[in-house]
């Protein structure tokens, strides 16, 4: 009995072999060989070299999006630890458990539509975590933050994802220890931040122009 790859098998090797070798390197008879089919029934299927690249950024992008929003609504009402936890805990998760689709998705060259879905999915997760953090303050007599709470937002997204790619690429760091650093960083940040700082940036308006 012949058993062929599903669609799905064929991303992931796709994904793998994108992850490794980068878009332009990658090949589609080394994916082909990767999935255990061949190139025309990659073809068949996906179109081009192009379309299949597309196919495995929007999927990475849409599985860890759908994670980390399942996770930010299911820890909304929870303390700050706990919400920034759980935040941390399923990225570097994804992280460890998917490594060629994050790889993919936050490796140091993506490029064209992969490129597109990580600025979409983080924009999506800052806007998110802004939200968040404006109810912190608010909940804490600091006043509902605006555009500092947007900054605070993009440093904490910036931090996770390099911080999971820096567990991924050190074999002696384990990445849920990792991700429990990452929280407390996070956390005591929060924490400590002069609350006239934040009051100083919203109330800069824009530049002026010249």
């Amino acid at each position: 009995m012949i058993i062929r790859p599903s669609d799905e098998d064929m991303l992931t090797a796709a994904c793998a072999v994108f992850a490794d070798s980068g878009f332009h390197a990658a090949t589609m008879e080394e994916i082909a060989a990767r999935a255990g089919t061949t190139k025309p029934t990659l073809y068949a299927h996906f179109g081009s070299k192009e379309d299949l690249y597309r196919a495995c950024g929007e999927r990475a992008a849409a599985t860890l999006g759908r994670r980390l929003f399942q996770a930010y609504a299911a820890a909304a009402e929870l303390p700050l630890e706990r919400q920034v936890r759980a935040g941390m805990l399923t990225l570097f998760g994804y992280a460890a458990g998917h490594s060629a689709a994050f790889r993919l998705l936050f490796g140091a060259d993506p490029v064209g539509t992969v490129a597109a879905a990580r600025e979409r999915l983080m924009t999506a997760a800052t806007t998110e975590i802004a939200e968040r953090i404006r109810d912190f303050t608010e909940r804490h007599g600091r006043g509902r933050w605006g555009v500092s709470a947007e900054l605070c937002a993009s440093l904490i997204t910036g931090l996770t994802v390099e911080g999971a790619r820096h567990a991924l690429s050190a074999e002696s760091l384990d990445t849920g220890s990792a991700a429990e650093f990452a929280t407390l960083f996070t956390v005591a940040a929060l924490r400590h931040i002069d609350p006239a700082i934040a009051e100083e940036i919203d109330g800069a308006g824009p530049p002026d122009l010249p």
